[in-house]
């Protein structure tokens, strides 16, 4: 039977903390806890023919997270864009802010033409709430370096708001990832990896720490599977260490399951 590495890490530093003299009743109820996923996983750690083991593919916000308060205070487009995307813009023609809405893009939208992001496109962007999408699509010319000849590009980051301190489950994301992976083995024995789609599970984490609103947004193609999932994250044990604003203030986060195939 395969070691439970990620058990075996958070032990490791749970003794740590206890030979200096710094373990507390919380650390005991998370080792119970690390314990019983532990074990829960060492069922199914075998791993079974027909089954990917790239399954769960992140926790998180639905596109790049962004907090509201960069978001609030933005005044230029390359706010939104990291190094290596603002080297690719040589020359700027426009820039325009779009509400994505169901994965879709939206008619909200307002478009500038230079790196000052105009009072409208302002108004947008401090109008937006925690989990809201958007996109920031730049079109810009770049000189080929190979032909010398100018061609038209563009750049489209997509972001969602997220608190000034993210929601955290108690033992860590790469944890959580792994409970899911081994625990959904046995509904993924013979998925068909060419039929298996891009899945998506939302869920709240609430200002208590407790997982509500559990949906499921875009389904993987086989319901069994994603039924497995969602029960999972109902049976989740542990806690989670709930969002917080920029007063310090606790507030819900939307966060989201990326599992099956990958996707975007």
């Amino acid at each position: 039977m395969k070691k439970n590495y990620l058990f075996y890490f958070i032990s490791l530093n749970l003794l740590g903390l206890a030979a200096c003299g710094n373990f507390t009743k919380s650390d005991l109820e998370t080792n119970q806890i690390a314990q019983s996923i532990s074990e829960k996983m060492a069922v199914n750690n075998q791993v079974k023919k027909n089954v990917s083991t790239a399954f769960i593919h992140d926790v998180g916000s639905r596109f790049g997270p962004i907090k509201k308060e960069t978001v609030a205070n933005a005044l230029f487009f390359d706010d939104f864009f990291d190094k290596g995307q603002l080297e690719e813009i040589e020359t700027l023609k426009s820039v325009t802010i779009i509400r994505v809405i169901d994965d879709k893009r939206s008619d909200i939208r307002e478009i500038g033409y230079s790196n000052k992001l105009t009072d409208a496109q302002l108004n947008l962007l401090q109008s937006l709430e925690y989990a809201n999408n958007f996109l920031i699509k730049a079109d810009y010319e770049k000189k080929n370096p190979e032909t010398g000849v100018w061609e038209e590009n563009e750049s489209t980051p997509h972001l969602t708001i997220v608190p000034e301190k993210q929601a955290r489950y108690m033992l860590g994301k790469e944890m959580l990832k792994a409970y899911l992976r081994v625990s959904s083995e046995e509904a993924r024995v013979n998925v068909d990896p060419e039929k298996l789609q891009p899945a998506k599970l939302f869920f709240t984490v609430t200002t208590e720490g407790a997982v509500k609103n559990i949906r499921l947004d875009s389904p993987s193609g086989y319901p069994s599977l994603d039924e497995a999932v969602i029960q999972l994250m109902k049976d989740l044990p542990g806690t989670w260490e709930p969002a917080e604003n920029a007063k310090g203030e606790m507030v819900d986060q939307e966060l989201v399951v990326s599992f099956g195939s990958m996707g975007c």
